[in-house]
């Protein structure tokens, strides 16, 4: 049984779980625990009973490249050149939000706080901001913004009503109160100020359905339901802009709450996809499993060293059968998942005849008709 962080409802029945007690993070990494997901059918929401010692974990566990201004994650790859995740983020915020001169922007819940970092240099004349609920990248902090523009665990006082904008990047699926968390981020703000969010998009990278950290996973109306019932009128929510993500912009109102109704017909709709997802990712372990006992004798390797890769290695009876993972992100490399090596693709074994494909279903064939290395070998790819 949960209640629903959003709407109160309380949910009897989950939708999903994990059914065995190791889970995998955001981050591709194990996590000793079940992971149980639950349906708010009322307003499209998915929601995921959080891990025990939450605030402690996100404090002291959650190690995002912690101590390396460098260290990201890899967007995409185009033309050759490989595209991180917050070089795209504050390009994508560039030409969502017209700033100017003066302006007073923090960014909620900022992790490293790089993509504020690569703010400042391409607009110097903006205030940046930093706030976090750890201090572990408070060291990563002081090299670019003095002390008082950044603090941890609780927000300044003499932020109140500062701000014009307040940026939130892959934070609100990670908090398990998410109201709480606006109407902070709502007394932060100048009147008709805009807070500015980007979270996964489940529809389009389902491995967010499966995760242990990820407590909230939001449709469309779920977003729109939220932020109304947190007292901000919805200006734009764009889900093509980054890859798998929503980034939504909401204005600051007078009013406590606003009404939203979620239309019935969207509503159905959104809840059968969570339903069909669910369905598949029960079946996806037999699927895995079943291939597996048809290839005993097979030499093989797992392409994509996070969450999808991960799971594929949890699923499998027998891991001895695979000599490596493969990931085209250099700052994997040299690195070790499951005691195997993770390798760039064209280092790949001779006597490897099968690789599983741990990546997002949507692409991932493209990305292996796109391997030149691989061109002329003769490999077997069973795609999840």
């Amino acid at each position: 049984m949960l209640k629903s962080a959003l709407s109160g409802n309380v949910i009897n029945t989950p939708l999903y779980s994990s059914n065995n007690n190791q889970s995998i993070t955001s981050l591709g990494q194990i996590y000793s625990g079940e992971t149980v997901v639950y349906l708010d059918k009322n307003i499209g929401h998915i929601q995921t009973k959080e891990i025990e010692g939450i605030d402690k974990y996100y404090d002291e566990d959650y190690h995002f490249f912690d101590q390396s201004e460098e260290d990201d994650i890899l967007y995409s790859v185009v033309d050759g050149k490989k595209i991180f995740r917050q070089e795209h983020q504050v390009n994508t915020l560039l030409g969502k939000i017209p700033f100017y001169s003066g302006m007073n922007v923090l960014d909620y819940g900022c992790a490293k706080g790089t993509v504020m970092k690569r703010l400042m240099g391409l607009k110097s004349d903006v205030k940046v901001h930093l706030y976090d609920v750890s201090r572990m990248y408070e060291n990563l902090w002081s090299r670019f913004i003095p002390i008082s523009q950044y603090c941890s665990y609780q927000v300044k006082s003499e932020w109140v009503g500062h701000f014009d904008v307040v940026t939130s990047f892959f934070a609100f699926e990670h908090t398990p109160d998410p109201l709480k968390e606006l109407a902070i981020i709502k007394g932060l703000l100048k009147d008709n100020g805009l807070v500015y969010i980007v979270v996964p998009n489940v529809f389009e990278n389902p491995a967010d359905f499966i995760v242990a950290d990820h407590v909230h996973h939001y449709s469309e109306l779920s977003l729109r339901y939220m932020l109304a019932k947190a007292g901000f009128e919805t200006i734009d929510i764009d889900d093509k802009v980054h890859f798998a993500a929503f980034v939504v912009i909401a204005k600051k109102t007078p009013h406590n709450s606003i009404d939203y109704i979620v239309e019935a017909g969207q509503l159905a709709f959104v809840n059968q996809a969570f339903f069909d997802m669910a369905n598949r990712w029960k079946n996806l372990k037999n699927k895995i499993r079943s291939f597996e006992e048809e290839n005993l004798l097979c030499h093989s390797a797992i392409y994509g060293a996070g969450v999808y890769g991960n799971f594929i290695a949890t699923s499998l009876q027998n891991l001895g059968s695979v000599v490596c993972f493969i990931d085209q992100n250099p700052l994997l490399h040299d690195t070790k998942l499951f005691d195997l090596d993770v390798i760039l693709p064209e280092k790949l074994p001779k006597n490897v005849e099968i690789v599983y494909v741990g990546l997002n279903p949507k692409i991932a064939k493209g990305v292996m008709n796109d391997l030149i290395a691989w061109a002329q070998k003769d490999i077997q790819f069973f795609y999840i």
